[in-house]
C-alpha cells in the first residue's frame, strides 16, 4: 500500500539549506540549480565596494558615496548580468531535459501501441506489460523531478531578487521576473502539463488493456497501414518463455535449433533468456547456455538492465557466475545508472557481493544517478549483511564530495542499531548533512533507536553540539517531535536541557508548542528553575517572533542585511479598536474540512498505485466555490479548508487527484449533501473510495468535517445591542497585530452548561448525576433532570436563596460552587442572578475521543446546543434591556472543545469565545494540590499550543485560557500567542498554591486569569 503522509513544508527551512538538499536529492541536477549562495555573497560584495565616481558626481560637500545602497546601484550591471547567466544555466538545462523527456515518452507510447496490437491474451504479469508499466513510472518520476528543479529555481531567483531590493531599497523584483524570468522556456508549465497528460493517458490505458478491456484507439495515418515488423516471432517467443517457466526442455530445444539458422539468433535466444532470469526453471536455462550464443550484455530497451541486473535482484547466483565466467560487462549501468552490485547490496545478496566485487574491485563504491554507493543502498535498504560485507572489501564511509551522501548519517536516521554499529568501527568523520544535521540530531528528530545514541556517545560524539540550521542541539529535536525515548536517553547523558537555540527559546518551548506533553514534563522536572528564569528575562525585554504555525520548527531567519537596525524612528503607534468577528450570514453555511487527526493518512493508494507528484482539487458543481488545490502529501498549510455555502441540502464536494502540472484525472471520489445533513452529523470523519477513470477503487480519502449553521433564532441587532471589541496595535513590518486593550473588564463567574435530550440547556459540571443508576444529563429529558434536582434538595430554589442571601462580590467561587450543582436551568439562572453579574458560559462537551472512551454517544448535535444556548442568552439580553432600570451583564463563552467554539463564533457576532486548553495541568504535583473546595468540571482537553492558537487565529476567537503551570514553565509561550492576536488567560485552578494570584502578579502580555475554576478576572480595559 501507498500512502501520503502529512509532512511539514519546505517553507520553515532556510532556502539556502533548502536548495542543498534538492541538489542532494536529484545530484544529475545538481550542478544546474542557480547558484544561490553565490548570489548571495555577490550582493554582499557588491555592498561592501568603493566607487569611484566621474567628477560630476560628486556630491557638494565632495564626499565620494560610499555607502552600501549607493556601491549596489553603481555595481547594478554586474549583479544582473551574473543573474541573466544563471537563468541561462537553468533554462539550458530544463531544454535539454524537456527533449530527452519528449523522446522517452515517444518511444514508450509507440511500444504500447505495439503492445496492445498483438493477439495473445492481456496479462498484469506478462513480461511487456512489467517493464512498460515500469518505463511510465520512471517517466513520471524523472518528470516530477525536472518539475521539482523549475519549482525550486523559480523560488530562488524570486528570493535573491527580494534580497537585492531589500539591500539596495530598490523595486526591480516584479519587473524582471515578469520580464526576465518568467518568460524564459524553463518556466512556461504547458509543456511539462502536456508530457504529464500523455504520459497519464497512457499509463491508464496500458492498465486497462491488461485487465482485458480493449479500449479502441485510431492509430496516426503513418501507422495505419504498417504491418508489425516481428510479430508472430513475439507470439512464438512468448509461448517459450512459459516453457522456460514450466521447463518443458523439448519445446526449448526444438526452438532454439530452429533460430540457430536465423542471423538474429543471439539476439532473440539473449531476449528470452533475460526475460527469464528470475522465473525461468534452472534446467531450461541450461539449454539456452548450451548454445553458446547469449549474450548477457544484452539489456532492456526500457529499463536497460541486462541479465546480471536480473539475477542480482531475483537471487539467481548461478546465473550470475554463467555471466562473470563468459567475461560479460558487470559495469553496464541500467537506466537508473545501477550496476549488479547496487542490486545485490539492496536485497542482501553476500554471495554475489562477494562474486561481484572479486570480479570488478574498481566497482566497490560506484554511484548511481541518486549519488548512491552500493553501501548506501545497505543501510537504506536495511542490510545488515550487505553493510558489513561492503565494509569487508573496503567500501568508503566517508563523503569524497560536498554532493556526497554521508553513509553514518543516512544509517542514523534510518535507525538500524547494527548498522550504524559496524560504520562506527571504521572510524568515519562525523559530519552535518545538506541540512545542517549531525548523526545525533538525525536520531532525535526521526525517533530512532536510543541505543544509536549510545552508540555515538561512546564513539564520542558531542550530544550538546548545535545543528548548522537552527543552532538546535539533539534534545531540541527530540523535545519538538515527540520522541521520548530519545529525550530520556538524552537527560541520562546529562545533556544541557536549559539550552536556548538561535531565538532564544528552550527545548520545553517546542514541546509545548507541539503538545508533547510527556516531553514537556520531563523536561520542566530538570529545567523549571533554569528555564523560568532565563525565558521570564526573554520575553520582557526582547520581542520574539512565534513559530510558524504550519510547522513544528522555528521560522526562517532573516538574512544578515536585513538584521541591520534602521536609524529613522518608527512611525506612531495607532490603536485600532476592532468590533465583534466575522459571522455567518442567515441564509449561508460554513463547512470545515480538516486532513489532520485521524489516526491514519488523509490519501492512501492501494496495492501498486503510485503517483509521485499530484495534487489535489476540491471543488463543487452544485455551489459556485472556488476550486481549492491541495499539493500531495498534504502539509500543514492545507490540512483545514474552509467553505461557505448557500444551500447545504444540494451541497456536494468532489475530490479530483491531478498530476501536479497535469489536466487529466488520476483518481476522482465526491461526497454527497448527506453526508453533511444527517442530524447528527455537524462533525465527524468520513472516508471515501477514489476511483480512476474505468470506476476501479484504487485508494482512499478520509477527512474530518464540521458543518456549522446559521443561528435559527432571532439574532441580536447590532444597532441595538454594542459587540465586544478589542484595541490592536501593529508596527511597520511586523506581521502580528498586538491586543492592548479590550472591552472586556472586571469579574466573570463561569457557570457549566450542558443540553438536555429535549434541548434545554441546564446548569450541571458533570456529565452523570450521582445516582445509582449514573443517568447522563445528556440522556435525560428536563423534567427528568429537574426531578432529579428536587429528589436531592437542589433546583432553581438553591439560586434564589443564594441571590436572597446576596453574593459577596469579592468571593465568587463560594456562590459559584452553589450554583454548579444547583440543577438549575440556564434560563431560569439567568432569570434570577443579579444584572450586574458578568458571566462566563462554560460549555461542556465531550471530545469523540472522550465520548468513545467513557462510552458517551450518541451525543446531540453541535449546532442545536449553540443554538439552545444562544436563544436562552439572546432572550436573557433582550428583557434585560426592556428593564430600564437593570445593567446590561457582559457574556464570554468558553469550551475545552474548539468544535463548540467554532460553531458560537460563526453563529453571532456579539459576544467573544475563548478556547480553553488543559495543557500542563495532568502533571501529578498540580493534581495533589488542587483546591479540594475547588468545583471540578467535565469535557477538559489538552492540545498543542500549535495547534490551539490555529484555531482560534483561523476562527477570529477572542484568545485562549491556558494553565497558568504551563505558563510559567515556558514564559515564551506568552509572546507566540500574544503575537498571533489574541486574548491570553492564565488558568490557576490547579496550580498547587493556596494563595489567590493578583492580575498585577501576571507576566506581561497576559490579560487575565481563571481562579477556583469558577471566576474569570480580566485586566482593566486600557482606553486608547
Amino acid at each position: 500500500m501507498y500512502v501520503y503522509t502529512t509532512t511539514t513544508g519546505a517553507g520553515c527551512e532556510k532556502f539556502g539549506k533548502h536548495i542543498q538538499k534538492r541538489q542532494l536529492d536529484i545530484p544529475e541536477y545538481a550542478s544546474s540549480f542557480v547558484d544561490y549562495k553565490a548570489l548571495k555573497k555577490l550582493i554582499k560584495k557588491l555592498s561592501a565596494t568603493p566607487i569611484l565616481p566621474p567628477a560630476s558626481q560628486v556630491t557638494t560637500e565632495g564626499e565620494q558615496l560610499r555607502d552600501s545602497q549607493a556601491a549596489l546601484q553603481a555595481n547594478k550591471a554586474t549583479f544582473f548580468f551574473r543573474l541573466d547567466r544563471e537563468i541561462d544555466k537553468v533554462d539550458t538545462f530544463y531544454l535539454q531535459k524537456e527533449a530527452e523527456l519528449r523522446i522517452r515518452l515517444r518511444t514508450l507510447l509507440d511500444k504500447k501501441r505495439a503492445l496492445e496490437s498483438r493477439a495473445t491474451p492481456a496479462s498484469k504479469l506478462s513480461s511487456g506489460y512489467v517493464l512498460l508499466d515500469e518505463g511510465f513510472r520512471l517517466f513520471s518520476n524523472d518528470l516530477d523531478k525536472l518539475q521539482q528543479f523549475v519549482e525550486v529555481n523559480q523560488t530562488a531567483f524570486s528570493k535573491i531578487l527580494k534580497k537585492w531590493d531589500k539591500t539596495s531599497k530598490s523595486r526591480t523584483k516584479e519587473l524582471y521576473l515578469s520580464r526576465a524570468v518568467e518568460v524564459r522556456p524553463c518556466f512556461n508549465r504547458d509543456v511539462i502539463s502536456d508530457l504529464s497528460d500523455q504520459a497519464t493517458t497512457g499509463s491508464l490505458e496500458l492498465q486497462a488493456w491488461a485487465e482485458g478491456e480493449k479500449i479502441s484507439y485510431t492509430p496516426a495515418v503513418e501507422l495505419e497501414n504498417r504491418v508489425p515488423v516481428g510479430s508472430q516471432d513475439e507470439e512464438v517467443e512468448i509461448q517459450v518463455l512459459q516453457a522456460m517457466n514450466v521447463g518443458n526442455t523439448g519445446l526449448i530445444r526444438e526452438w532454439a535449433a530452429r533460430v540457430m539458422q536465423a542471423g538474429d539468433a543471439q539476439e532473440r535466444i539473449s531476449r528470452v533468456f533475460l526475460n527469464s532470469v528470475s522465473t525461468g526453471n534452472p534446467e531450461a536455462q541450461e539449454v539456452l547456455y548450451a548454445t553458446k550464443v547469449i549474450n548477457f550484455n544484452y539489456a532492456d530497451e526500457i529499463n536497460e538492465r541486462n541479465s546480471m541486473h536480473e539475477a542480482a535482484v531475483s537471487n539467481k547466483p548461478d546465473v550470475l557466475r554463467v555471466a562473470i565466467s563468459a567475461g560479460s560487462d558487470i559495469r553496464a549501468p541500467d537506466v537508473y545508472g545501477r550496476i549488479p552490485l547496487h542490486y545485490a547490496c539492496m536485497h542482501g545478496r553476500v554471495e554475489m557481493i562477494h562474486m561481484l566485487r572479486a570480479a570488478a574491485p574498481d566497482t566497490i563504491d560506484a554511484k548511481d544517478l541518486d549519488n548512491f554507493t552500493p553501501l548506501i543502498h545497505g543501510i537504506v535498504h536495511a542490510q545488515t549483511a550487505s553493510v558489513e560485507a561492503m565494509l569487508q572489501h573496503g567500501a568508503v564511509v566517508d563523503p569524497l564530495g560536498e554532493n556526497d551522501h554521508i553513509p553514518l548519517n543516512l544509517a542514523c536516521q534510518y535507525g538500524t542499531v547494527a548498522i550504524v554499529d559496524q560504520l562506527l568501527r571504521y572510524n568515519p568523520r562525523i559530519l552535518p548533512d545538506a541540512e545542517g544535521l549531525f548523526p545525533q540530531h538525525l536520531v532525535a528528530r526521526f525517533g530512532g533507536n536510543k541505543q544509536i545514541l549510545v552508540l555515538l556517545k561512546s564513539h564520542g560524539i558531542d550530544m550538546d553540539q548545535a545543528d548548522k540550521l537552527y543552532s538546535w542541539t539533539p534534545i531540541f529535536h527530540a523535545a519538538s517531535e515527540g520522541h521520548l525515548h530519545c529525550l530520556q536517553q538524552l537527560l541520562q547523558f546529562n545533556v544541557e536541557a536549559s539550552v536556548l537555540d538561535e531565538k532564544g527559546l528552550s527545548a520545553v518551548y517546542y514541546a509545548a508548542w507541539e503538545g508533547h506533553l510527556d516531553c514537556m514534563q520531563l523536561l520542566a522536572q530538570i529545567t523549571t528553575s533554569q528555564v523560568t528564569i532565563r525565558d521570564t528575562v526573554d520575553v520582557q525585554m526582547v520581542p520574539i517572533e512565534p513559530p510558524p504555525l504550519s510547522a513544528g520548527t522555528p521560522a526562517m531567519t532573516q538574512p544578515e542585511a536585513e538584521l541591520i537596525p534602521s536609524l529613522s524612528l518608527p512611525p506612531p503607534i495607532i490603536p485600532l479598536r476592532r468590533y465583534g468577528h466575522n459571522f455567518l450570514d442567515t441564509t449561508k453555511t460554513f463547512i470545515l474540512l480538516s486532513f489532520d487527526d485521524l489516526g491514519a493518512d488523509a490519501i492512501e493508494f492501494y496495492g501498486d498505485s503510485k503517483y509521485p507528484a499530484a495534487r489535489l482539487t476540491i471543488s463543487s458543481k452544485s455551489s459556485d466555490l472556488i476550486p481549492r488545490n491541495v499539493p500531495l502529501p498534504v502539509q500543514d498549510d492545507f490540512k483545514h479548508i474552509s467553505f461557505q455555502i448557500e444551500n447545504l441540502d444540494t451541497f456536494s464536494i468532489d475530490f479530483d487527484i491531478y498530476p501536479t502540472f497535469g489536466s487529466k484525472v488520476i483518481a476522482r471520489a465526491a461526497a454527497s449533501s448527506r453526508v453533511f445533513t444527517g442530524k447528527a452529523s455537524s462533525s465527524g470523519i468520513w472516508h471515501l473510495e477514489l476511483f480512476d477513470p474505468r470506476l476501479r477503487a484504487i485508494g482512499r480519502i478520509s477527512f474530518r468535517y464540521q458543518v456549522v449553521t446559521p443561528f435559527h433564532g432571532i439574532p441580536l441587532e447590532i444597532t441595538h445591542f454594542a459587540t465586544y471589541w478589542k484595541a490592536t496595535s501593529q508596527y511597520e513590518n511586523h506581521p502580528s497585530n498586538l491586543i492592548t486593550g479590550s472591552s472586556l473588564s472586571g469579574d466573570f463567574m463561569r457557570l457549566f452548561v450542558q443540553y438536555t435530550r429535549d434541548g434545554v440547556p441546564v446548569l450541571y459540571n458533570d456529565w452523570a448525576l450521582p445516582s445509582s443508576r449514573n443517568d447522563l444529563v445528556s440522556r435525560l429529558n428536563y423534567s427528568e433532570f429537574k426531578q432529579a434536582g428536587l429528589d436531592v434538595g437542589r433546583g432553581k430554589g438553591v439560586v434564589q436563596g443564594l441571590v436572597g442571601s446576596g453574593i459577596n462580590p469579592n468571593n465568587l467561587s463560594a456562590a459559584q460552587r452553589q450554583v454548579a450543582r444547583s440543577y438549575a436551568s440556564l434560563a431560569d439562572a439567568l432569570a434570577v442572578l443579579p444584572a450586574d453579574l458578568n458571566l462566563e458560559i462554560h460549555i461542556c462537551y465531550p471530545s469523540r475521543t472522550e465520548e468513545e472512551a467513557l462510552q458517551l454517544g450518541p451525543t446531540q448535535n453541535i449546532n442545536a446546543v449553540a443554538d439552545a444556548v444562544l436563544t436562552v442568552v439572546f432572550d436573557h439580553a433582550r428583557q434585560l434591556r426592556e428593564s430600564k432600570d437593570a445593567a446590561l451583564r457582559s457574556f464570554v463563552f468558553s469550551s475545552y472543545n474548539a468544535d463548540v467554539c467554532t460553531a458560537l463564533n460563526w453563529k453571532q457576532p456579539n459576544y467573544p469565545i475563548l478556547l480553553c486548553n488543559e495543557l500542563g495541568v495532568t502533571a501529578p504535583s498540580a493534581q495533589q494540590g488542587s483546591n479540594s473546595s475547588m468545583v471540578s468540571s467535565c469535557g477538559r482537553s489538552s492540545a498543542s499550543i500549535k495547534e490551539a492558537v490555529r484555531i482560534a487565529q483561523s476562527n477570529n476567537f477572542m484568545g485562549l485560557v491556558c494553565t497558568s503551570r504551563l505558563l510559567e514553565l515556558v514564559p515564551a509561550l506568552v509572546n507566540s500567542v500574544k503575537e498571533a492576536g489574541l486574548v491570553l488567560i492564565s488558568d490557576f485552578s490547579h496550580n498547587g498554591k493556596s494563595r489567590r494570584p493578583s492580575l498585577h502578579e501576571l507576566p506581561q502580555g497576559v490579560d487575565g486569569l481563571l481562579v477556583d475554576n469558577a471566576v474569570l478576572r480580566f485586566k482593566d480595559a486600557i482606553d486608547q
